[in-house]
């Protein structure tokens, strides 16, 4: 544990920038000095989170309003929420869990069930993971998404009970085909209404046979299950698991064994696999102020315009996420299936480069105004251009070949001639840069 080091500002920023979508200045200077205990104590407490004020056009499911112009709203809201709330880390695990539980807007196609399940995610997001694991297996939209609003005796459907023990609990090799069976039949008859956002439990539906789920027998309901698997004898993999992907998502894939193993104590030592003890653990382990931690994260597409949104100060109706994020490879609401995103490599092919390239070209001019963060910048040396240029961006350790590039270009002949455009070139070059592009 490293809780007693006090924070320097790069530091801070790190732990700022895994936390949330960008730390601005004064968010730096504020956990600056403090000891490791006292900030991770301090990101972690989500008490001044907003309330959430619901988007009409995301949640009335009104014939009036087009697909389209909720789905635009449904963005809007999430992703201005994230760029301004005071508390991050409470969007950024809604964000983790929207990749963890998946599902997708366009076969749930309810936009009130979508949002109540994001609005689950914040809520229970950081409290008992047995607790969320249960609420989501009733979750409409995770019961029209994986298809248990079809399991019914007559006719089981395996789906959900296959991935909610290989994707959201255990992981693979960790239960048999009969497992899947005695798990789907325990979850026959619980389904939704008519429409679509309430869950309902059928007992006309439900089988109400012995079942024999990792080697117990008895006449199991649904949530019978997931407390098996949670409280029994394989909740010590099922924590490593959720550990593990914790870890990853926060510090750098594959934690190693010592890591892995010091993070699972701590989440299961905590009450009812409390997940906010297993972030402060994550937080305080001294591999996460690393090296390899630091340089590790891609940004994901989210985190990248989020990023961009909250330095720039720009809102989601000026920035238009809902435009970009599906062709960098990360479409809110419609991840590409039920594993969800991967990381790292996965956000690097030319296709996604290309859009956010697109990105960052479109949101250059939004902000080259004769007002804007960046338009003195002719007036000022190479080398301050581009100190401007990463303070407005939150690039704090920009590598020397960055540096030596962009100085380069803000002192060429041609931007010499040409002052007033390094400022709007340079916008475009910091979000491109590779030090942008990872989340250090």
């Amino acid at each position: 544990m490293m809780t007693g080091m006090a924070l320097s500002g790069e530091d801070a920023a790190h732990l700022l920038r895994r936390v949330g979508f960008g730390p601005l200045p004064a968010d730096v200077d504020a956990l600056t000095g403090m000891s490791v205990s006292a900030a991770v104590d301090q990101v972690l407490n989500v008490s001044s989170a907003p309330p959430v004020v619901v988007p009409p056009e995301a949640t009335l499911a009104s014939p009036t309003q087009d697909w389209w112009t909720r789905y635009v709203a449904i963005h809007s809201w999430w992703c201005d929420r994230m760029a301004t709330t005071p508390c991050p880390i409470q969007e950024k695990m809604t964000l983790f869990w929207h990749g963890h539980f998946c599902s997708g807007i366009q076969k749930v196609n309810n936009f009130p069930a979508i949002f109540n399940q994001n609005q689950t995610f914040r809520s229970m997001g950081m409290g008992s993971f047995r607790a969320l694991a249960q609420a989501v297996a009733v979750d409409p939209a995770m019961l029209v998404y994986l298809d248990n609003a079809l399991n019914v005796v007559w006719a089981p459907n395996e789906n959900w009970a296959r991935e909610s023990m290989e994707l959201f609990t255990l992981g693979v090799n960790q239960y048999t085909q009969d497992d899947v069976v005695a798990s789907a039949r325990a979850w026959t008859g619980h389904g939704v209404d008519s429409t679509g956002t309430q869950y309902v439990f059928d007992p006309a539906a439900h089988d109400t046979g012995s079942k024999t789920f990792f080697g117990q027998t008895q006449n199991f309901d649904g949530p019978d299950i997931l407390n098996l698997i949670l409280t029994g004898p394989t909740k010590a993999v099922a924590a490593q698991f959720i550990a593990d992907e914790v870890w990853s998502f926060f510090a750098y894939p594959n934690p190693e064994p010592s890591v892995s193993q010091a993070i699972t104590a701590d989440f299961l030592a905590s009450t009812d696999l409390d997940i906010t003890a297993l972030l402060t653990s994550v937080f305080n382990q001294p591999e996460f102020w690393s090296t390899k931690a630091r340089q590790s994260l891609v940004r994901s597409p989210a985190e990248y315009v989020l990023a961009t949104m909250r330095y720039s100060g720009l809102t989601s109706a000026q920035a238009h996420p809902e435009w970009y994020l599906a062709n960098m490879g990360q479409e809110l609401f419609e991840p590409p299936n039920v594993a969800g995103w991967r990381q790292n490599a996965y956000w690097l092919s030319t296709a996604a480069f290309w859009a956010r390239a697109q990105f960052a070209h479109d949101i250059t001019w939004t902000l080259s105004t004769p007002t804007g963060p960046l338009s003195g910048v002719g007036s000022q040396t190479a080398a301050q251009a581009v100190q401007t240029a990463y303070d407005l961006f939150g690039i704090t350790s920009p590598a020397p070949t960055t540096t030596a590039s962009l100085v380069a270009f803000a002192s060429s002949e041609e931007n010499t001639a040409n002052s007033w455009s390094i400022g709007p070139d340079l916008i475009t070059l910091a979000l491109l840069s590779p030090d942008f592009q990872l989340s250090q």
